[in-house]
């Protein structure tokens, strides 16, 4: 491999501040706190340079919200972790990469301005002919393309815009492509929360992303949207999940469906199968496909019969794209 660090070039992206519940004690865990990163990627720009095109560089656009959606999620003890984690990530776009998280509101006994580490890490040597085994997830390394079911919702705001508003980000991503997306439905919340009704709808993407770089963009998105993770079930400005990856072409057949489970991302999504406000815009789409359940795999139309949550969902009619 081309030793493309000896352009001596650099990518920085500083201050990304995002909301974490990173720490030892349980109130950090609890509450949350901001964190800073701030990352130089080293690498070669002298292609994109001569190209003028975003495929040959790093787009740091991207690399924010896959960055902000680690902070945003797995809770870890150490920033140190923290740190690795990024930097592993920005390693997939980078010959070596500088990380450095900032905790300001760390819990320090006495005055101070910052706490914070930094890390160098290159990127692994690939021998010759080989490529890297792909992390769980991640399916650069073998696929030509995925496809994906998306659900969405909001109840806080304005949440039909906010679905609206989604469905225009991930379309405009350059490596996401939005098919069909169902109208909106109206919802009565689950779990017990006194909360207002959600409005409801699903997307059907294509894209080049592996599953873990897609929930990437979609966390991003959600915090654009100023989403928070402190009440399970509670009120959001916008939540986005991934509800099943195939690959193209096999989006219907619950048998062909990528499986995944990391702190990060559990595919397909262990409660879709009981969620009418997922089920029925999905076969309003999908109307042959199928869907694993606990009693074997069934078409969509069924269990959607068997869904608690059925009686109290509405179709508004209510277009959110395309």
């Amino acid at each position: 491999m081309a030793d493309r660090t000896r352009a001596g070039d650099a990518i920085t992206l500083t201050g990304l501040k995002v909301y974490g519940y990173h720490g030892v004690f349980d109130f950090e865990r609890r509450e949350g706190q901001d964190f800073i990163v701030d990352v130089t990627l080293h690498t070669d720009t002298r292609a994109a340079a001569a190209s003028d095109a975003l495929v040959d560089t790093a787009d740091y656009g991207t690399l924010a919200e896959d960055i902000a959606a680690i902070i945003a999620g797995e809770p870890l003890n150490l920033i140190e972790t923290l740190a690795e984690r990024i930097a592993d990530h920005c390693l997939t776009v980078a010959d070596s990469a500088t990380v450095t998280v900032h905790k300001p509101a760390a819990p320090v006994p006495v005055a101070f301005d910052d706490v914070s580490v930094t890390i160098t890490r290159p990127a692994p040597e690939t021998p010759a002919g080989s490529l890297p085994a792909p992390e769980a997830g991640d399916t650069r390394a073998e696929s030509t393309g995925l496809q994906a079911v998306l659900g969405l919702g909001a109840n806080l705001g304005q949440p039909l815009e906010a679905l609206r508003a989604t469905v225009t980000a991930l379309d405009t991503h350059p490596d996401i492509s939005v098919e069909a997306c169902s109208t909106a439905f109206a919802t009565k919340p689950v779990g017990g929360i006194d909360q207002p009704d959600f409005t409801n709808a699903v997307a059907i993407v294509t894209t080049e992303l592996s599953p873990l770089q897609l929930l990437g963009v979609c966390q991003g998105i959600e915090l654009a949207h100023g989403r928070t993770r402190e009440t399970r079930w509670g009120p959001r400005t916008l939540d986005i999940d991934l509800i099943r990856c195939t690959r193209t072409g096999s989006l219907d057949d619950a048998a062909a469906e990528i499986t995944c489970e990391t702190g990060q991302l559990v595919l397909p999504h262990p409660r879709a199968a009981e969620r009418a406000f997922v089920l029925a815009p999905w076969a309003q789409l999908r109307p042959d496909a199928t869907v694993a359940t606990a009693s074997g795999t069934v078409p969509l139309s069924t269990a959607l019969t068997r869904a608690d949550d059925g009686g109290g969902l509405r179709d508004t009619g209510e277009a959110i794209g395309l």
